[in-house]
């Protein structure tokens, strides 16, 4: 039990410096807002809802083909802390509402995979 709540502490960490690496290289690199999306989408969720319309596990939710208003306000709720998942809120702290609806319509468009 002790073993698995490091691990989990460690994965946030990782996820949050993730985001912020990310955060600092669309500044920077002045990539247009899909790219940016696109990225963020590989490297930090992909982990753990799957690339390529393939899940990691079955108890994370697939988000390819989900509504768009709703991904932006389960992101918003999830980086405000509304809804507490230690993952995901590390995974979102740091992204804007402009990054969290560009996210969101990547994921809008993306094939479901189910």
């Amino acid at each position: 039990m002790i073993k698995r709540s490091l691990s989990r502490i460690v994965v946030i960490y990782s996820l949050s410096f993730v985001v912020a690496g990310l955060s600092g290289c669309s500044v920077l690199g002045k990539k247009s807002e899909a790219e940016t999306a696109a990225n963020t989408a590989y490297y930090v969720c992909s982990g753990c809802h799957g690339s390529d319309n393939v899940r990691v596990n079955f108890m994370t939710p697939t988000i390819n083909g989900q509504k768009k208003g709703y991904i932006a306000a389960t992101l918003r709720d999830y980086r405000d802390k509304k809804r507490i998942e230690p993952l995901m809120n590390g995974a979102v702290a740091s992204l804007s509402d402009q990054e969290i609806e560009n996210l969101a319509a990547y994921y809008a468009k993306a094939q479901r995979g189910d």
